[in-house]
Formats: structure tokens, sequence, C-alpha cells
């Protein structure tokens, strides 16, 4: 579990050691106040994530924010995202690759999860991680595209982490609510455990 806080990091405490702080970066505006702390960015940001709508603004973003960021995330809203994100260098994560298809349905022999074999191959062999955020799971639907993708990071090899996302530390999820929604996932599944301090600092 990855705790992460949008927004700046204030008032730190010895509380805070497993909560990344992070950037959203989704149009130009955005990289205006880093500017201002190009060196600095570690001591008010510990990652970006990007959002993007194509992949010509995806790639621009990358370069971009690996200026000021080592670990870079991007939000999976389409299927040439999520591939852009796998096979780039500069990437950290990707976060929520079910997304690309909210809206569309799914077939009947397999879902739209935004994952497949070859993703997570590429995924694996240019040391990529998924991300998946608990805050993200509505409803049935999405849960079972889930669980399909931690069945293809399982049987390749994948890493992937599940996250806690939220603008306020005090809406974060409790250690209660996280176990009850990862042990739905992990029936049956994979899901790696590490404390943040090893992934983020690797």
């Amino acid at each position: 579990m990855i705790n992460f806080i949008i927004g700046k990091k204030e008032n730190i405490d010895k509380k805070d050691k497993d909560v990344s702080y992070m950037k959203i970066l989704e149009n130009d505006g955005d990289f205006y106040e880093l500017r201002k702390f190009k060196g600095k960015i570690d001591e008010i940001y510990d990652s970006c994530l990007i959002k993007a709508e194509n992949v010509e603004k995806l790639r621009k973003f990358i370069d971009k924010a690996s200026n000021f960021f080592s670990k870079i995330i991007v939000l999976g809203t389409s299927d040439k995202i999520n591939r852009t994100v796998l096979e780039h260098k500069k990437t950290w994560a990707l976060l929520n690759p079910e997304q690309a298809h909210e809206s569309d349905r799914d077939y009947d022999s397999y879902r739209n999860s935004g994952l497949n074999h070859i993703l997570c191959k590429i995924a694996s062999d240019n040391k990529k991680i998924i991300l998946i955020s608990l805050d993200e799971l509505r409803n049935t639907k999405q849960l079972g595209r889930v669980i399909q993708n931690l069945r293809l990071c399982k049987k390749y090899k994948t890493p992937v982490f599940s996250i806690n996302l939220n603008e306020d530390k005090s809406d974060l999820k409790t250690l209660f609510e996280i176990k009850e929604i990862e042990r739905v996932l992990m029936k049956g599944e994979h899901f790696e455990r590490k404390r943040i301090n090893t992934i983020l600092c690797a």
C-alpha cells in the first residue's frame, strides 16, 4: 500500500513517513510553479502524476517533468497512452490502466481492462510498476477489470501495488478499510506488499 497526498509537503512529522506528496500535471500552467522550486522539488513533492489525453501531449509532459521528478506516474486514459507509458524510459508507473475503457463495454470472453499479455510483458521487461487506486473502485465492473489485471500481472511477474490517493490526510482510508478492500482484490491473486520507503527511495 502506498499513500499519496495530492499537494505540497507541509508540517511533516514522523507519522508522515509512509506518505508521498504528489504534483498533478495536466496543463502547461502546472509547470510554472515547478520552475520556481527547481533544485528543491524533493523538499516539496515526492512524485508527479501526468494526465494527458493524447500521446503527443504525454511525451511532451514526460520530457518536461523529467527535469524535476525521478518518479513520474501517468494515469491510464487510453490503450495508446498505456503502452507509451510502459515503453518510455523516463516513466516510473502506470496508474489505473483500466480507466482507458471506463465507458466501454466488456467482451464475453475478457474484460476491457487496459492491460493484456503484451503490455504486461513490456512492463516487466522495462521494470515499470502498475498502480491501482483503491479510491477508484466504484462498481463491480471496475473491480472485475482490476482483478483481471492482477491475474495478468501475476502471470507475467509485473510489479503491482495498491495505492491510497487523496487530497487530504484525513481522507485516507483506514488500515481496516484497506485490508478489507485488499482481501477482496487479493482473493486468489498476487499483490506486492512493500513499504513505501523501499520503493520510493530505490
